[in-house]
């Protein structure tokens, strides 16, 4: 089975506004991956035991632009959790924008209670042709929860966040390697960390992890 390489870390992009930042987030997707558009957008409101009427004016709201919820989430060892959820189309998640702010003006308090989530589960391309980049069709399932392939998830409730699970097929950090991720750093709202890069082996029936830090960061201090 062949080696990889693998890119798992949440990133804050400091104070890039979260309109911005989704829409540079989606260039960048539609400029290095096969999904043009996210494959899932949503709404979610954490109830978390409150019943303010700050936040039950937000059910209001939310109900009015989107519809009834569309899936309440639960937990079976905290019986005061609670969220609910929105399945939003594109136009819908802009007009998401606007209700945050709205939402910031009418209680700051609750800021991190409604969220915006774009996600995309993706293969890497070759933007100058747009052909996928070989040897991504049998990647392994590293994580049930984020599925096989790469992955990378944008949220915005008080500051936008985005959460990467890259697998760039290359073997080894060669120079073809290190020039693809320069050129996709460029498109990028954060920088990649030295700490978080992983080369992925399969040995002895499974999938093993090695940290190992690329080049260029040693030609940079």
């Amino acid at each position: 089975m062949q080696p990889f390489i693998g890119y798992h870390f949440l990133h804050s992009p400091g104070k890039v506004g979260r309109r911005l930042a989704y829409a540079r987030v989606s260039h960048a997707m539609k400029t290095f991956s096969d999904q043009s558009q996210p494959n899932l957008l949503s709404m979610m409101l954490n109830m978390r035991a409150d019943t303010s009427e700050s936040l039950e004016y937000r059910v209001r709201r939310i109900c009015d632009s989107f519809g009834p919820v569309d899936r309440t989430m639960t937990s079976p060892t905290w019986k005061e959790s609670r969220a609910y959820n929105w399945s939003l189309t594109s136009e819908q998640f802009e007009r998401g924008f606007s209700l945050l702010d709205e939402f910031d003006q009418q209680d700051p308090s609750l800021a991190d209670r409604t969220f915006l989530q774009a996600s995309w589960q993706f293969k890497f391309i070759e933007p100058k042709t747009g052909q996928v980049l070989p040897a991504q069709e049998n990647l392994p399932l590293i994580d049930l929860r984020l599925g096989s392939g790469s992955s990378l998830n944008f949220s915005a409730h008080k500051a936008p966040s985005v959460y990467a699970w890259f697998l760039f097929p290359f073997e080894s950090p060669t120079l073809d390697f290190e020039e693809y991720v320069h050129r996709f750093q460029k498109e990028l709202i954060f920088k990649f960390s030295p700490k978080h890069w992983r080369l992925w082996r399969h040995s002895k029936n499974e999938w093993r992890p090695r940290r190992f830090v690329p080049g260029w960061y040693s030609l940079t201090k």
